[in-house]
């Protein structure tokens, strides 16, 4: 499988949104609004009626991607001011049912629907998918594992689902418990070559498990089709600054490992620091060298690391100091909830611009 090369540490961002009524809060079906109103190739059609995603062209720059995601996104908020809906972004909606909202009906989604069952009919969640640019097949593969390792850091600064169905689940990002319930999906196996990698990817299509790595939904993944690696971990998000500074922690990790060979980390490990990410957040232990740091703390030397061998990507370091010494959207969620006991109120300081 030939790896196509991209410019290095290149950025391209998808944001899976969602479309709430202004009034109730609750999910509305006006992704056809959308698409006749806003003509744009940076909006694309999702799995539900209810939602879109917003997909940023290759960037050189992470902010840059962010500010074509802010864009585009203002352009729809518009639209919905005249329709009656907002725009908000989290890995799950707080309190809708599931079996009350409608699959887009796509070729493809039936299918999956078919073979998925009751898995994917409460698969109610959005996500933030970040691809970064490699120039080699050897440089992907050991920021692959560099990303496996440290994807708990971004879920972490991600998490903003801790209600699903109108309960709080006790979890910060419930949305990635319900994702991993794929047979493809969750924390991915590290790889000790990229021909590693080839070789799974090939018996899955040999065995017609998968058509193509679009079947392949892990955390992290490979896809040698565009020169890139997509982490896939993240919960959705509508602060831009956060979203920043998840974009910037990517470029940072990229930029460290890509030239070095990554020691692979035992799978429990990794499944493990996922699971305390998504329990805890930043505050959840991250298991690294046979020891216990908070995330927030690894994630701080992580940012040192970069400063000290390539200098600050200034903005970018100042933002991820801040966030992580903030509460995460979700423990923000949590407070307005155990405030008010009003969902309405959770889903307005979701939506993109506030919900007036």
């Amino acid at each position: 499988m030939k790896f196509f090369s991209s410019p290095p540490l290149t950025v391209g961002i998808e944001l899976e949104v969602q479309l709430v009524d202004r009034n109730t809060g609750k999910l509305t079906r006006k992704a056809d609004t959308i698409f006749e109103n806003v003509n744009s190739p940076l909006i694309h059609r999702e799995f539900l009626k209810s939602m879109v995603e917003f997909v940023s062209p290759v960037c050189e720059h992470p902010h840059e991607a962010v500010e074509q995601i802010q864009t585009i996104s203002e352009k729809c908020c518009e639209v919905g001011k005249e329709e009656g809906f907002s725009i908000a972004a989290s890995g799950t909606h707080p309190f809708a049912q599931p079996e009350e909202v409608k699959v887009t009906e796509n070729e493809r989604y039936l299918r999956l629907l078919s073979e998925f069952q009751e898995v994917l009919r409460n698969f109610l969640i959005y996500g933030l998918h970040v691809h970064i640019g490699f120039p080699d097949e050897k440089s992907a593969t050991n920021a692959y594992n560099a990303f496996v390792k440290y994807a708990p850091l971004f879920l972490a600064l991600s998490a903003s689902s801790p209600f699903f169905r109108g309960r709080n689940t006790g979890i910060l990002s419930y949305r990635s418990k319900i994702f991993e319930q794929l047979p493809r999906a969750g924390i991915p196996q590290q790889f000790c070559s990229y021909s590693e990698f080839t070789e799974l990817i090939e018996i899955l299509k040999n065995t017609k498990t998968i058509e193509s790595l679009k079947d392949i939904w892990w955390d992290v993944r490979l896809r040698p089709d565009l020169g890139t690696v997509e982490i896939r971990i993240c919960d959705s998000v509508s602060n831009f600054e956060r979203l920043k500074g998840i974009a910037n922690l990517m470029v940072m990790v990229g930029r460290l490992f890509m030239e070095e060979t990554v020691k692979p980390t035992y799978h429990q490990i990794n499944l493990q620091n996922r699971w305390n990410a998504a329990r805890h957040g930043l505050n959840g232990n991250f298991i690294d060298e046979g020891a216990n740091k908070k995330v927030g703390t690894v994630l701080l030397e992580l940012v040192a690391q970069h400063s000290k061998k390539f200098g600050k990507l200034k903005e970018g370091a100042k933002i991820l100091e801040k966030l992580t010494s903030v509460p995460t959207v979700a423990e923000e969620e949590l407070r307005i909830y155990e405030r008010t006991r009003d969902f309405k109120k959770v889903v307005a300081h979701l939506c993109f611009g506030g919900n007036e």
